[in-house]
């Protein structure tokens, strides 16, 4: 140990202090002199950074990035989404218990313009993969880094078409799913978007003449800076109900096609497999949505509560992962009757769930206590169209 010490330089132990920095000082230290903003771009030191970020157990506080929309009415009744984007820092007396919480809002100018939705797809490494458009024909799909600000904005797809057809028997393709992660055999980080295609047996394209046909998906890499068609082979009629959920080299979708499972996509093989959910027949249960729960995959599952159909009665089930295909599942929680409840989206520590309200309020659950806070979030005003929560970490990865 001795002989490290001695041997450590000035530039080490500068190198060492500037990588345990926050981004925002980070970036503000760039412009201090040539030197630092070189070394602070550097490749090593942003693997230095993350790992750094990665590794911080002592933090007693969980970061949470929470994103918002709502719709912004002009006064000839036009409108446009307005998003909002925070950091909310979550901590807990050890002793008393008690939740203490600060909110940060993030003013991040969004490039693009028109557009009617904004919704976060995936998240890795302080990148969060966004989807922008008019319609799910129309779909723009960005990487953010919220801790830097910068943006990057994707090729166009080359399997969506960017207009509905015009008569029968012609293909129509919509956006499907969309999964950002990062590829450890490649090292390079990667988008996969799954297209749904149909045609319709009639010119008026109604609904009940719709001809399901094969879905179709490509992957981007960031080192290319472009896609390529790869090989899917699920059921026409799958439908992706959840945003993706990125765990040790794995997408994971809550997916139906009849019923309900997981879909997966291993980024090393480009390779999607399907998991079954546990069977609940026996019970009213049914499973909603996939999120992280300790570094594992975990599932929402619920039913009305008998005694008073306004309350929702609550399960967390967890994945155990000991093959690519197969996977069994554990009960660890059963919760409820809950009120006004509509859905969960992570633990941001081991007995404390964080869930969306209705009305779209942020509220903490402790399974232990059966305490129930709601987080006083401002600056939403009127109804909020589409709420995300994640746990987030904030990194310097660059997004060009």
């Amino acid at each position: 140990m001795s002989q490290v010490c001695e041997s450590e330089t000035p530039e080490d132990r500068v190198v060492e202090t500037l990588s345990r920095l926050p981004p925002k000082s980070l970036m503000r230290f760039k412009c201090i002199c040539k030197s630092w903003c070189t070394l602070i771009n550097s490749l090593s030191f942003v693997a230095k950074h993350l790992n750094n970020s990665m590794d911080n157990k002592l933090s007693s506080s969980t970061c949470i990035l929470l994103s918002r929309s709502q719709a912004h009415v002009f006064p000839d009744n036009s409108w446009k989404p307005e998003v909002f984007w925070s950091m909310i820092n979550l901590s807990i007396d050890s002793d008393e218990h008690n939740l203490h919480y600060d909110v940060e809002d993030l003013n991040i100018p969004f490039p693009l313009e028109g557009h009617d939705f904004v919704q976060i797809e995936g998240y890795c490494n302080g990148i969060v993969c966004v989807i922008a458009g008019t319609s799910l024909y129309l779909i723009n799909v960005l990487l953010c880094n919220p801790a830097t600000g910068k943006f990057r904005q994707l090729p166009p797809s080359y399997l969506l078409l960017p207009s509905r057809p015009q008569g029968k028997f012609q293909l129509e393709s919509i956006f499907g799913g969309l999964g950002f992660g990062y590829d450890c055999k490649a090292k390079d980080y990667k988008v996969v978007q799954i297209i749904e295609n149909c045609e319709y047996s009639d010119d008026q394209q109604y609904y009940y003449h719709r001809i399901a046909l094969p879905h179709t998906a490509e992957v981007y890499t960031m080192a290319a800076n472009s896609w390529r068609v790869i090989k899917i082979d699920i059921s026409s009629e799958t439908y992706h109900y959840s945003s993706s959920v990125y765990l040790n080299g794995f997408f994971y979708w809550f997916a139906i096609d009849g019923e309900k499972y997981i879909l997966s996509f291993d980024l090393g093989d480009e390779i999607f497999h399907r998991i079954q959910l546990p069977s609940r027949r026996e019970s009213d249960f049914e499973f909603s949505n996939i999120f992280l729960c300790n570094k594992s995959i975990a599932s929402f599952c619920s039913c009305c509560d008998p005694s008073d159909e306004d309350s929702t009665l609550c399960e967390i089930w967890v994945m155990d992962d000991y093959d690519a295909v197969k996977r069994s599942w554990t009960k660890l929680l059963t919760f409820g009757p809950l009120k006004d409840i509509e859905n969960p989206f992570t633990f941001w520590k081991t007995d404390e769930l964080l869930m969306v309200a209705a009305g779209g309020r942020a509220t903490t659950y402790n399974s232990s206590t059966g305490n129930l806070n709601y987080l006083h979030i401002p600056p939403i005003l009127n109804e909020v169209r589409d709420f995300e929560a994640l746990i987030y970490m904030e990194s310097i990865v660059p997004v060009k």
